[in-house]
């Protein structure tokens, strides 16, 4: 069945750009406020928040010091200046004053189950949020952060190919999500008789879907540096893919080319047994 795409071009041209320039456009504004907070939020609770707790789990935190740090994480955060509103999660914020409840009940009656409930709520729960919204808020503060530091260094007809080349890859990739709506709802009022879309445009839909997922493949190339930089992984793009599809092969690589040498490592001080801390 032939296709006549130059029927269809007009609709998909405007769905198209409607849905680009909200991408692009409409959701700046939003977008720099969202780095705004955050950069606010990062500095007053999510970084000192989350290094305070990793030392209070820490273990090696003796005892009575885990519990006095506990003291003072509870006294700093429940304070009247506090800034923990700024973790920007109610159901965190729930979260750490249902603990902190829990804890000023500990403290009345001492009981060492209620202890081990909290520890655990405190590292299993309390923690884990912390740390998933620290890492999410660091994420998004410094994605691009070595990928500037990248192209800045280059000259401008470098750094004109590589922002072009990188504005291609993530508008292709917009048009992946587009398209891939385009079939799902033209197949699916398709399926139901309805006649919203015009004739064969769930083809023309598909037909699209097809061409941009293969300029996504062709614009991976040229854009290998972007995705490794922009990855804030230990792993890069083409190790997590090596990781993920070809684990032995990576083995075997990184046991040929990646061998640790302790010999220059300095000697660990030997601490005496009798020996005051």
């Amino acid at each position: 069945m032939e296709i006549d795409i130059v029927k269809y071009l007009p609709v998909a041209t405007a769905i198209l750009s409607v849905t680009l320039g909200y991408m692009f456009g409409i959701r700046t504004k939003k977008n720099d406020r969202l780095v705004q907070f955050t950069q606010e939020n990062m500095k007053e609770v999510f970084s000192p928040m989350y290094h305070e707790m990793r030392k209070i789990i820490s273990d090696s935190v003796k005892p009575r010091d885990r519990e006095q740090l506990l003291d003072a994480f509870f006294e700093k955060y429940l304070a009247n200046n506090t800034s923990i509103y700024k973790l920007g999660n109610l159901e965190l914020v729930d979260t750490f004053y249902e603990l902190s409840e829990n804890y000023r009940q500990f403290k009345l009656l001492r009981d060492e189950g209620l202890w081990k409930e909290i520890l655990w709520e405190f590292k299993n729960t309390l923690y884990y949020k912390v740390k998933e919204g620290y890492r999410n808020s660091t994420n998004l503060l410094y994605r691009e952060f070595k990928w500037q530091q990248y192209i800045q260094t280059k000259p401008y007809w470098k750094r004109f190919y590589f922002e072009s080349m990188k504005f291609l890859f993530e508008t292709v990739k917009g048009i992946n999500v587009i398209s891939a709506l385009l079939v799902y709802f033209s197949g699916f009022f398709k399926l139901l008789g309805r006649g919203l879309f015009p004739k064969d445009f769930w083809l023309f839909s598909l037909m699209l879907l097809g061409l941009s997922l293969f300029a996504s493949l062709i614009l991976i190339m040229p854009n290998i540096q972007y995705i490794t930089l922009t990855s804030n992984s230990k792993d890069s793009f083409s190790r997590k893919v090596m990781k993920k599809h070809f684990p032995n092969i990576l083995a075997k690589w990184d046991g040929l080319f990646l061998k640790k040498d302790y010999t220059t490592v300095p000697k660990m001080y030997e601490k005496r047994l009798f020996e005051e801390e």
